[in-house]
């Protein structure tokens, strides 16, 4: 496959084409497992192993600046195939040594409550072998409880020298379960890449056939910062969901969850639309609790809404929604039943006993998605509402870990791949039937972002910490070195009653690093307070097309309280850009910013929004000398740049 992959390369000018080593590209089962091409054309081909008799087809497309590998396995004897322990979809190896990598990586979208937080934090490392053997992989995987970016982001920058402005590639699996990319040293002198879905002894069938996760493989020239554009760009432009055939721009949205949690009813959530109309937000999201006996007691009760809560059902707050000139959203968790409720009571055999933790008063249950039927079922169901209501908007929630279930069903887990096949089914069939719906993909905050699940989100609830600015604002520019920033969904939560304090400018700023969202009791808020955080909505809304362009870290990411932190968002021109600083949480100060990817000769005018006169400078003195600034310690600034 490689001289193929090597070849493709080379027609298209990427880079690191010439360190490729022939070899089929793929590796399954072991080191016993031994696939011969026997068919190939331009890009497309099929390997044998005739000792095992599995056949790989493989396909290769290029897409922007990456090669998208696609596998279907398929036993081709007469008996069940042997147990096969790897499944790498990806397998390649450089004619270079491990040493000379520079690899970076991202941690999860996890939840904590300190500062500098664990998730999304950027790890980096040169590939500098052990001394314990040859074989010393950086690894990053899914959690062993399998959502897919519980404990890493499943994606890799590798540089391959320590150069300043050297050559690179990137690297993910279209896949939203278990997984692991590992980058070793087979021989001396040598490097490879393995990318693979975890599985224990999987046996295939005689006809069966899998389709792997897909390959995205891209490459990039000019050091760190074009590896971090080059795979914004490519997801953005390539892999993430588009709205009515367009690119995605992030919308600022409300809802109800951070700060009202199940405490919501007819009149508070129509006094809560007024003001979220007020503050010119979009998107009006009724959390959950719609349905009767709250979260999480009520997980499961799809089929009817609390009227208790809501007495003439949830139809009169959507049309007062719309009549405030917003569109209505609405929660699910489809994945999930608790004991008792409607969908675990009329369907028992779809759904499948997990651990039960300390919190739940009553026994979860996880959907087995691999049944044709149970995807039938929530296509009808979640369809259903979205036509009701009119919803344009939905939190697509997985509070629950798969592995249990999974193993249950599969102890060998060849139950991910009819499980992901279904996941994938349903939201691509409700997107496809509903066209004006917009998915906000979760899974207790940012536990499922991967390239399956961008392909069918147009944005993620990135992680369940919305309570402490520091800590959003940090998550924020950290995911942006991964990830376009319309996918970073954090918000400013207004807890019941809560009323002004505490909610500064920083406090809004600190969310606008990523989608901009407003949670809980805004009507609790005053005129002043309104009228000034509707004026950074508006910002928001201006400057939003460039967090899905360039980024660009500033300053060193934060490790101690007394580091400062800044970013700047700039389009792929050069001729605007938004730049965000934040002082640190000790002494504050002034610091001198140097920004990056301007046009040097041009003039350009500086504003910090709501507050100051503007004023005109070259670029080329914004980057060699800089933009000084002084702030209050944990005081948060933008600044827009712009052409004069």
């Amino acid at each position: 496959m490689t001289n193929i992959l090597s070849t493709i390369m080379q027609a298209h000018h990427m880079p690191l084409a010439d360190l490729i080593e022939p070899g089929p590209g793929f590796r399954i089962g072991g080191p016993d497992f031994q696939f011969e091409a026997v068919q190939r054309d331009e890009r497309s081909w099929t390997s044998i192993d005739r000792a095992h008799e599995l056949k790989v087809q493989t396909t290769l497309a290029v897409r922007g600046a990456a090669l998208v590998i696609e596998h279907r396995l398929t036993n081709i004897g007469a008996a069940a195939s042997p147990p096969i322990d790897v499944v790498e979809p990806l397998y390649l190896v450089f004619r270079q040594p491990l040493e000379a990598w520079r690899f970076i990586t991202a941690n999860g979208g996890t939840t904590e409550s300190y500062y500098p937080p664990t998730a999304y934090r950027t790890n980096e490392r040169t590939g500098e072998r052990a001394s314990h053997g040859p074989e010393n992989p950086v690894l990053i995987e899914s959690h062993p409880l399998g959502r897919s970016s519980n404990l890493h982001l499943p994606l890799l920058i590798a540089l391959s020298s320590t150069a300043p402005g050297s050559d690179g590639l990137f690297c993910g699996l279209e896949w939203s379960a278990t997984w692991y990319m590992a980058h070793g040293a087979p021989e001396e002198g040598k490097s490879s890449l393995a990318a693979g879905v975890k599985v224990a002894g999987m046996r295939l069938e005689p006809g069966e056939t899998l389709t792997l996760p897909a390959v995205h493989l891209g490459t990039f020239s000019g050091g760190a910062a074009a590896g971090t554009n080059a795979l914004r760009r490519y997801l953005y432009e390539h892999v993430c969901a588009r709205y009515h055939g367009e690119l995605m721009i992030p919308r600022a949205n409300y809802s109800t969850w951070f700060g009202l949690y199940n405490n919501i009813d007819h009149g508070r959530l129509k006094a809560e639309a007024d003001r979220a109309a007020e503050l010119g937000l979009e998107v009006f999201a009724i959390d959950a609790s719609w349905f009767p006996s709250n979260f999480p007691e009520g997980v499961g009760n799809w089929d009817r809404v609390d009227l208790e809560k809501f007495p003439d059902g949830l139809e009169p707050i959507a049309e007062h929604v719309r009549s405030l000139g917003m569109g209505l959203g609405m929660w699910f968790e489809p994945e999930r039943g608790v004991e008792g409720t409607s969908a675990v009571e009329q369907h028992p055999d779809w759904f499948v006993p997990v651990p039960r933790a300390p919190w739940y008063k009553k026994q979860p249950y996880h959907l087995n998605l691999a049944l044709p039927a149970a995807q039938d079922w929530v296509i009808e169901t979640v369809g259903g509402w979205i036509e009701r209501l009119g919803l344009v908007w939905s939190r697509w929630d997985y509070n629950i870990e798969p592995m249990p279930m999974w193993k249950a069903i599969d102890p060998t887990l060849k139950i991910q791949f009819a499980y992901m096949q279904g996941l994938y089914r349903v939201l691509d069939t409700l997107m496809a039937d509903h066209p004006d719906w917009m998915v906000e993909g979760c899974a207790s905050g940012g536990r499922r972002v991967d390239m399956g699940t961008m392909r069918r989100a147009h944005t993620f609830w990135f992680s369940d910490q919305s309570v402490d600015p520091l800590l959003c604002r940090y998550m924020q520019a950290r995911a942006n070195r991964f990830l376009p920033g319309h996918l970073c969904d954090s918000t400013v939560a207004v807890p019941l009653g809560a009323g002004d304090a505490g909610y500064d400018d920083t406090a809004v700023l600190s969310r606008m690093l990523g989608k901009l969202a407003i949670d809980g009791d805004v009507a609790s808020w005053s005129p002043a307070l309104t009228e000034r955080v509707a004026g950074w909505v508006a910002q928001f809304k201006a400057i939003r097309h460039l967090l899905v362009q360039d980024f660009y870290q500033l300053l060193p990411m934060p490790t101690t309280a007394e580091d400062w932190d800044a970013v700047q968002f700039t389009s792929v021109t050069g001729d605007e850009a938004a730049v965000f600083v934040f002082a640190d949480l000790v002494h504050g100060g002034q610091r001198t910013i140097r920004l990056q990817a301007l046009q040097p000769e041009r003039k350009y005018q500086i504003t910090r929004p709501l507050d100051g006169a503007p004023w005109t400078v070259r670029g080329r003195e914004l980057m060699d000398d800089g933009l000084a600034i002084e702030l209050a310690p944990r005081e948060g600034v933008l600044w827009r740049i712009g052409t004069a």
